[in-house]
C-alpha cells in the first residue's frame, strides 16, 4: 500500500512538473507574440498574399492550436482514456506538422544564404525528406505506445499519462541531425563573409563589420538560432533516454515553442533588415541576391 500511495504522489508530482512547463512555453509564446506583433503586421499583413506569408502565419498561429488541445487534455475533468488517447495524438500530429514546416522555412533562408546554388538547393530537399520521411512511422508508432491510466481520484483534472515508447527520441534525434546541417552550412557560409584578420573567429562573428550590413545580422542570428535548436533537441534526446518513462514529453512543448518563435523572428528579421526592396524576392521572403566577397 506504501509503495504504491508513493508512486502515485510521486506521478502527481511530475504532472504538476509538466503543467509548469507547458504553462512557461505558453507565456514565452505568448510574449514573444506581443513583442513581435508590430513587425508582423508591418511586413506581413501589410504586404501581398504568399506562399512564404502563408508558411509563415501557419508556423507562427499553429502553436496556439496546439495549446489549446493541451489544455483541453490538461484541465479538463472526465476524460476518458480513449479521449485522452485521441487528443494525444492530434497534438503529436499538429506539432509534427508544425515543425516540418518550421524546418521548411529555415531550410529555404539557408538556401538564400548561398544565393540559391542549385548544388545546395538539391542537397537540402535530400536531407529534408531523409529527415522528414522517417519521422512519419516513429511518431505513429509512439502515439500508438502512449499510455494512459484511470486516474488516482475523482474528479481528477486532465490525463494520467503512464508513459510511452522511448522510440521518440528517435524523432528529437532527425531534428537534431537536420539542424545540425543548417548550422554548418551557415557556420561556413559565415567564415567565408567574416574577415577573420589575426582575432579569433567568434570573436570577428561577434565583433567584425561584413559585406554589407544587411548580410551580418542575418548570419549572426542563424548560426545562434540553429545552435540553440541543436541544443534543446539534443536535451530532449538525453531526457527521454535518461529519464524516467512518465518524464518523455517534458520538453515537448517548449521546444515546440521556441522553434516556432525563432522561425518567425528569423522572417520578421530579415524583413526588418533589409536595406531596399531589390533584396528581397517577389514573395517578400527570400533573398533575391546575396554577395559575398572573399
Amino acid at each position: 500500500m506504501d509503495s504504491a500511495y508513493s508512486s502515485t504522489i510521486s506521478a502527481l508530482e511530475h504532472i504538476q512538473l509538466f503543467v509548469c512547463l507547458d504553462l512557461a512555453s505558453m507565456a514565452i509564446l505568448v510574449f514573444d507574440y506581443f513583442l513581435t506583433i508590430e513587425l508582423e503586421i508591418k511586413y506581413i499583413w501589410s504586404s501581398k498574399w504568399s506562399i512564404p506569408n502563408a508558411m509563415f502565419l501557419f508556423t507562427r498561429y499553429l502553436p496556439f492550436v496546439d495549446f489549446l488541445v493541451l489544455l483541453y487534455r490538461t484541465f479538463s475533468t472526465g476524460l476518458s482514456i480513449q479521449t485522452c488517447n485521441n487528443a494525444y495524438r492530434v497534438n503529436a500530429v499538429l506539432i509534427l506538422v508544425g515543425i516540418v514546416v518550421a524546418e521548411l522555412i529555415l531550410s529555404l533562408r539557408t538556401w538564400a544564404v548561398w544565393g540559391q546554388s542549385k548544388i545546395v538547393g538539391i542537397g537540402l530537399v535530400v536531407f529534408s525528406f531523409a529527415a522528414a520521411i522517417p519521422a512519419i512511422p516513429v511518431i505513429i508508432l509512439f502515439s500508438g505506445t502512449a499510455t494512459f491510466v484511470d486516474p488516482p481520484y475523482h474528479p481528477f483534472h486532465g490525463c494520467f499519462l503512464q508513459g510511452g515508447s522511448r522510440i521518440l527520441s528517435l524523432e528529437w534525434i532527425l531534428l537534431m541531425i537536420y539542424d545540425a546541417g543548417l548550422l554548418i552550412l551557415m557556420m561556413v557560409k559565415a567564415f567565408q563573409a567574416i574577415p577573420i584578420h589575426n582575432e579569433s573567429f567568434f570573436k570577428a562573428f561577434f565583433t567584425s563589420s561584413m559585406p554589407g550590413e544587411f548580410i551580418k545580422p542575418i548570419l549572426k542570428d542563424g548560426v545562434l538560432y540553429y545552435f540553440c535548436l541543436f541544443v534543446l533537441s539534443m536535451l530532449n534526446v538525453v531526457v527521454i533516454r535518461a529519464m524516467p518513462l512518465d518524464y518523455i514529453n517534458l520538453l515537448t512543448m517548449i521546444e515546440r515553442v521556441i522553434h516556432a518563435v525563432l522561425t518567425c523572428r528569423v522572417v520578421l528579421h530579415i524583413k526588418d533588415n533589409a536595406r531596399t526592396e531589390a533584396e528581397f524576392l517577389d514573395t517578400g521572403l527570400y533573398l533575391e541576391t546575396m554577395q559575398f566577397e572573399h
